[in-house]
């Protein structure tokens, strides 16, 4: 919950920014520009941040080795914003 300051961002995309420890280079979260929300680097965490996963997303390029084995919603893309908000 510190550090805001020393947290760079650079567009890797069109609108959509990857940010990344200035000291050490480790990714820390995913800011794009047309939600609300970000994407939080759990490896960046201490201790565990009290939620669980609610759905998976862009599983059409997910490793062909790799199984999800849960219940949760799969979404072969990115859905729309007023799915993805309404989760």
């Amino acid at each position: 919950m510190q550090g805001e300051e020393l947290v760079r961002y650079f567009e890797s995309s069109p609108g959509f920014h990857r940010g990344f420890c200035s000291v050490c280079g480790s990714p820390l979260v995913n800011r794009p520009d047309r939600t609300p929300e970000l994407g939080i680097a759990l490896g960046g965490l201490d201790d565990d941040p009290g939620v669980r996963p609610e759905r998976h997303f862009f599983v059409a390029s997910k490793a062909p080795w790799f199984e999800i084995t849960d219940h949760l919603p799969q979404h072969a893309e990115l859905p729309p914003d007023s799915e993805v908000r309404g989760a």
